[in-house]
C-alpha cells in the first residue's frame, strides 16, 4: 500500500505495467497529463491509454521487457494535430524476490518546451552566425557550441584546449587585447566585448565579435563564459566603406570638389569644407541654407537654375547644370553643378546630394577661343583686301568676297581652281613659296606677284603667307593675304599689303580616384579611371595596363615622383599625358597624397586624375591665335590699330604710323579726334551707334590730317571685339590709305572732262565748217550765176549788192570760226549777251540767194529788247541750221512761210521758230530727232548732223530744245536760253 501511495502521490508522470504491459498502477500526473481524459486506465495497455506515444516507445516497452533498462534522452514526434513534441522517458524492468522480471517502471517527461527553446537558440545562432563557449577555471575545460566550431573552422568532435583556443586570434594586436581582456575579467569580473580577426583553421582571416563574463564567487573567477559571432561581411563591408570614403574625401579635397547635402523636407542645407572653399567662405561666417546659396547664383542664371532645381526636387531628371555665382566677395565663378536625388517609401524626393566644382578657367578659356575665332571671322568677312585660307596642295579652302571681287570669280568658282590655274605666267615659280614656308622659321612670307583676272587681264597684288600650325607643331594650312596693287602699278604708286591673325581653335573632365596600394603594389580606381585610359574591367594586372596607358617620355618622371611620395610621404600635383588604345594622346592632370599607418609607414597613395586635353587644346589654341593675330598685325602693309571705346589708340601698326606721318608713341597720345578732317567728325560717332546696335562690324570712307597738313583719304573697316561676356571691349580698325587714288583720279577726272569739252568744242567746230560755210558758199555761187545771167544793170547792181552783203557774212562766220578754234577749258566763261533780232536778220542777209530762190516769206516777231546769254557762234549757227532746214525741206506744194518769235519767262527767253515745210512723224521718228546721222526725209543734202549739233550747241549754253510737227504741216521748235 505505501508504494502503490507513493507512486500515486509522485510529482512526475509515472506508471507499473504487467509482462503485457497492461497499467497496474500509475501517477496522478500520469493520468492528467498523459492519458485519454475520463478514461479508466487500470488493466488497460499501455499504448492505448496514452492520447499520442511515439512508435520509439512502443519498442522500447517490448525491449526492456527482455533486457535491462532503456534512458531515452527525447524523441520528436507529431501529434494527431500536427503540433511538433518532444518526450523522453525511463524504463526499468521490476523483478521478484528470484529476479525474475515481472513488469516496467515507467517514467515519462514531456520536455518540448525545452526542446523548442533550443531549437529557436540554434536558429537563431545559425542566422546571425553566434555561438556560445564556456571555460571552466577549475577544471580547465573549454566548452564550444557547434556554431562555435564552425566559425573555427574546425569539426564538431573537435575538443579545444585553452592554449590552442587562444592561438586561433591572429598574431599581435588581436590576440594581445583578447589575452588582455580575458585577464582584466578575471581580475575585476567586468564584461568584454570585442572585435578582432582570427585565423580558422584552413588559414583564412575572419572577423569575429568576442563577448565574455565571468562568474565570480567569494570574489575569485571560477568560470567565464560568453558568445562568440561571426561578423566578417559586416566588417569587411564596413572597412571597405570607411576605406572608400577616406579615398573620396582625400580625393574631393585634392580635387576641390565640394559635397552638399539638401534635406528638402528640414529644409537643411550642409556643405563641406570643399564648397565654403569654393564659394570663398569661411565656415560659421554664415549660416548655409538654400537661400543664401541662391542669393549667390548670378542674377543671368538664376530662372535657368531655379527651373532646374525644381525639376531635380520633382524626381523628374537629376541636376546636370553649369551656372555661374557670386561669392560674398565679389568674385565670379562658372561652377559645374552634378546632384543626384533621394525618395522616401512614398516616392517623395526628400534629399538632394550632389558635387560643385570650378570650372571658371575651361569656361573663360572657351569663351576667349570662341571670341578670338568670331572675331577672326568677322575680320576675315568684312577685310577689304583679299584674303584665303590655302591648303598644303595649293587649293583654295575658303576665300573672301573680296579676293573674289579682285580676281572677277565667284566663290564657287575659285574653290574649283587651284593657284597654279590663275597666277600668271611669269610667276609660277612663286608656287614654291609655300614649300619654303612650310620650312622656314618665320612665321609669314610676303612677296609681289601676279595674277590672272577671269577677264583675262593681270593683277598685280602683294602676296603675304602665314604658317598656321596645329596643337602638334605640324602645318596645318596656310593664311593668304592679296592686296590689289593694280592701281599703284598702274600709277606707279607702290602699296603695301597686309596679312590679318589667325586663330585656330572643347565638357568638363571626370575625375578619376585611384589608390595605389604600396605593400601589395595593387591600385584600385573608380569607373571614370577605367573610361579615361579605355583600361578593360576585367583586367587582371590593373596597374600595369595603367603604366602601358602613360606616354612613355613621361613615365620615368611620373615614377620619380611616386617613389617620392612614398618615401617621403609628401603630396604632389603634376601634369603627364597617356595613351588610348586608339593611338589618341590624353593631357591629365594628377594630384595625390601619401597616407600613413601608425607607425609613419606610406601604405597607400590615394590621386585623382583630370582629363585636361580639352583645355590644354584650347590654351595651345588660344597662344596661336594670338601669335598669329600678332604677326598679322606687325607685319600688315595696310594701316591697323586697336581703338578703344574712349576713341583712343591702344596700339597702331608701323603701316598705320607711316600714313599719317607720326611715330607709335605719338599716335598713342593723340585722340582719334584730333587728326580727324573736321568735315569727317560725324565718323566718330559710328562705333557708339555700332555698340548700340549691337553691330559687329562696319566699313566707311574717312580723311585724316597728315602731321605735315595735308589730307590723308583712307578706306577704314571697323571689326568689333567682344569680351567673355559679350560686351564689345574695343574695336579692330584696318585703314587702307587711299590719298594716292584719289589724287590720281582727280587729275584724271580733270583731264577727261577738259577732253570732253574739247571734243565737243572741235564737233561744234567741225559743223559749223562743214554746215555754215557749206551755207554760205550754196548763197555765193548762186548770186554768181544769177550775176552772169542777167543782163538789167540794175538788177546786176542789186546782185552785186546781195554778192557784197553775203561775202561780208562769210567774213563774220570765219571771224566766229576762230573764237571757236581757241578751245580753253573754261568755255562757260566766254557766254555773253546776244541780241535774237540781230542774229535772225544777220542770218538772213547770209542765206538771202536761198531764202530768193524758194520765194520763202519770213515773218519775224523778236522785240529788239530780247538778248540772251549765250556764244555768238553757237546761237549763229543754231538759228542758220534751223533756217536752212526750213528752206531745204520745204513743201514743193506751197511757198515756204517761216515764222520766228520769242517770248519771256522769268528768267529765260524761249525762241519759237515755226515753218510750213514737210514735217517729221515723230511717232515713228521723236526718239530720233536730236540723234546723230539721224535723217528723215530723201534729200540729196540731208547728213543728219545738224539737229545734233544744234541740241549740243544749246545745252551747252544751259538750254534746251523741243519740237512739235505733224507729217506735210510742219515744224516749230521750242529754243530756250537764259535771259542776258
Amino acid at each position: 500500500m505505501y508504494l502503490e501511495s507513493l507512486i500515486q502521490d509522485s510529482t512526475h508522470a509515472i506508471a507499473i505495467l504487467d509482462l503485457d504491459l497492461k497499467v497496474i498502477g500509475s501517477s496522478k500526473k500520469l493520468r492528467s497529463n498523459y492519458t485519454i481524459p475520463k478514461k479508466e486506465i487500470l488493466g488497460e495497455k499501455f499504448s492505448d491509454v496514452l492520447s499520442d506515444i511515439p512508435s520509439q516507445l512502443k519498442q522500447d516497452l517490448l525491449l526492456c521487457i527482455k533486457k535491462q533498462g532503456i534512458d531515452n534522452p527525447g524523441v520528436k514526434y507529431f501529434l494527431k494535430n500536427n503540433q511538433p513534441k518532444w518526450l523522453k522517458w525511463s524504463l526499468a524492468p521490476c523483478r521478484n524476490d528470484d529476479g525474475i522480471i515481472i513488469g516496467v517502471l515507467v517514467h515519462i517527461e514531456d520536455i518540448t518546451d525545452q526542446k523548442r527553446e533550443q531549437e529557436l537558440l540554434l536558429k537563431a545562432e545559425e542566422v546571425s552566425k553566434t555561438g556560445s563557449w564556456e571555460l571552466d577555471l577549475l577544471t580547465n575545460e573549454i566548452y564550444w557550441s557547434p556554431m562555435t566550431k564552425k566559425i573555427h573552422g574546425v569539426s564538431m568532435d573537435y575538443s579545444p584546449v585553452l592554449e590552442k583556443a587562444i592561438n586561433f586570434y591572429k598574431e599581435g594586436e588581436c590576440r594581445d587585447k583578447v589575452t588582455n581582456a580575458i585577464n582584466h575579467t578575471m581580475a575585476t569580473g567586468n564584461p568584454w566585448d570585442l572585435e578582432l580577426i582570427i585565423i580558422t583553421n584552413d588559414d583564412q582571416e575572419l572577423w569575429v565579435r568576442a563577448m565574455g563574463q565571468a562568474e565570480m564567487i567569494d570574489g575569485s573567477c571560477k568560470r567565464l563564459f560568453g558568445t562568440f559571432q561571426d561578423i566578417n561581411s559586416k566588417k569587411k563591408a564596413e572597412l571597405k566603406y570607411r576605406e572608400t570614403s577616406e579615398r573620396l574625401k582625400i580625393a574631393t579635397k585634392i580635387a576641390k570638389i565640394g559635397v552638399f547635402q539638401y534635406n528638402i523636407l528640414e529644409e537643411t542645407l550642409i556643405w563641406d569644407k570643399s564648397m565654403y572653399d569654393l564659394h570663398e567662405m569661411q565656415e560659421g561666417d554664415f549660416e548655409v541654407n538654400y537661400d543664401l546659396w541662391a542669393s549667390m547664383v548670378h542674377p543671368e542664371d538664376k530662372g535657368y537654375m531655379d527651373q532646374e532645381v525644381n525639376l531635380a526636387l520633382m524626381g523628374q531628371k537629376e541636376l546636370d547644370v553649369e551656372f555661374r555665382i557670386i561669392c560674398p566677395n565679389g568674385v565670379n565663378k562658372h561652377i559645374k553643378g552634378y546632384a543626384l536625388s533621394k525618395k522616401n517609401e512614398k516616392g517623395e524626393t526628400v534629399q538632394l546630394v550632389g558635387t560643385n566644382w570650378d570650372i571658371t578657367e575651361l569656361k573663360t578659356t572657351k569663351i576667349n577661343l570662341n571670341q578670338s575665332e568670331v572675331s577672326l571671322k568677322a575680320s576675315f568677312d568684312n577685310s577689304i583686301t583679299g584674303m584665303a585660307i590655302v591648303g598644303s596642295d595649293l587649293r583654295w579652302k575658303k576665300v573672301n568676297k573680296s579676293l573674289c571681287d579682285l580676281l572677277g570669280y565667284t566663290e564657287k568658282e575659285l574653290l574649283q581652281l587651284s593657284i597654279k590655274d590663275i597666277t600668271h605666267p611669269d610667276d609660277i615659280d612663286s608656287l614654291e613659296l609655300l614649300n619654303k614656308a612650310s620650312k622656314s622659321k618665320k612665321a609669314s612670307i610676303q612677296t609681289e606677284k601676279k595674277y590672272i583676272h577671269k577677264q583675262g587681264k593681270t593683277i598685280h597684288a602683294i602676296l603675304t603667307i602665314t604658317i598656321v600650325k596645329d596643337i602638334n607643331g605640324l602645318v596645318s594650312h596656310f593664311m593668304a593675304q592679296i592686296l590689289d596693287i593694280t592701281p599703284r602699278i598702274e600709277t606707279e604708286h607702290k602699296l603695301k599689303e597686309a596679312s590679318h591673325r589667325l586663330n585656330v581653335a572643347t565638357r568638363v573632365a571626370n575625375v578619376g580616384v585611384w589608390d595605389l596600394k604600396v605593400p601589395e603594389n595593387i591600385v584600385l580606381v573608380n569607373d571614370n579611371m577605367y573610361t579615361m585610359h579605355n583600361i578593360p574591367k576585367e583586367s587582371s594586372n590593373l596597374l600595369e595596363d595603367w603604366l602601358l596607358r602613360m606616354h612613355q617620355d613621361d613615365r620615368e618622371e611620373l615614377a620619380e615622383k611616386l617613389d617620392a611620395i612614398v618615401k617621403n610621404g609628401d603630396s604632389f600635383s603634376t601634369q603627364f599625358r597617356g595613351y588610348k588604345p586608339n593611338g589618341d594622346i590624353i593631357h591629365l592632370l594628377s594630384f595625390a597624397e601619401a597616407q600613413k599607418d601608425q607607425n609613419g609607414r606610406v601604405t597607400n597613395i590615394i590621386g585623382a586624375n583630370f582629363d585636361i586635353t580639352e583645355l590644354r587644346h584650347a590654351k595651345l589654341k588660344l597662344e596661336i591665335s594670338k601669335e598669329s593675330f600678332s604677326e598679322t598685325f606687325e607685319n600688315s602693309a595696310i594701316g591697323m590699330a586697336l581703338v578703344g571705346l574712349d576713341y583712343r589708340w591702344k596700339k597702331v601698326n608701323k603701316s598705320l604710323c607711316n600714313s599719317l606721318g607720326y611715330t607709335e608713341a605719338e599716335l598713342l597720345k593723340i585722340p582719334i579726334k584730333d587728326i580727324t578732317h573736321p568735315d569727317d567728325t560725324e565718323s566718330l560717332s559710328l562705333l557708339e551707334k555700332a555698340r548700340e546696335n549691337n553691330q559687329d562690324s562696319y566699313q566707311i570712307e574717312k580723311r585724316y590730317i597728315h602731321k605735315s597738313g595735308k589730307i590723308v583719304y583712307a578706306l577704314i573697316a571697323v571689326t568689333m571685339v567682344r569680351d567673355i561676356d559679350g560686351n564689345i571691349s574695343h574695336a579692330i580698325t584696318q585703314i587702307l590709305d587711299l590719298t594716292d587714288r584719289i589724287e590720281a583720279s582727280k587729275k584724271l577726272n580733270t583731264l577727261v572732262e577738259v577732253t570732253k569739252k574739247q571734243n565737243d568744242s572741235l564737233l561744234n567746230f567741225a559743223h559749223i565748217v562743214s554746215h555754215n560755210l557749206r551755207s554760205h558758199s550754196t548763197n555765193m555761187a548762186m548770186l554768181t550765176n544769177f550775176l552772169a545771167t542777167e543782163k538789167d544793170e540794175e538788177e546786176r547792181t542789186n546782185l552785186v549788192k546781195m554778192l557784197s552783203n553775203a561775202s561780208n557774212g562769210l567774213t563774220d562766220t570765219i571771224h566766229h570760226l576762230n573764237e571757236v578754234v581757241q578751245v580753253k577749258t573754261g568755255i562757260l566763261d566766254e557766254m555773253q549777251s546776244v541780241s535774237i533780232h540781230k542774229t535772225i536778220k544777220n542770218t538772213q542777209k547770209n542765206i538771202k540767194g536761198l531764202i530768193r530762190e524758194k520765194e520763202a516769206i519770213s515773218i519775224i516777231d523778236v522785240p529788239k529788247s530780247h538778248f540772251v546769254t549765250g556764244i555768238p557762234a553757237y546761237i549763229e549757227s543754231i538759228f542758220l541750221n534751223l533756217y536752212t532746214n526750213s528752206l531745204k525741206y520745204s513743201s514743193p506744194e506751197r511757198k515756204p512761210i517761216i515764222e520766228i518769235s520769242s517770248k519771256i519767262k522769268n528768267d529765260t527767253v524761249t525762241i519759237s521758230f515755226k515753218d510750213n515745210g514737210q514735217g517729221i512723224d515723230l511717232e515713228r521718228h521723236g526718239d530720233k530727232i536730236f540723234g546723230m546721222y539721224k535723217t528723215f526725209h530723201k534729200h540729196k543734202d540731208a547728213k543728219g548732223i545738224g539737229l545734233f549739233i544744234t541740241k549740243n550747241q544749246i545745252e551747252t549754253m544751259g538750254g534746251s530744245i523741243s519740237i512739235k510737227s505733224k507729217i506735210n504741216k510742219g515744224a516749230t521748235f521750242f529754243i530756250t536760253l537764259k535771259k542776258a
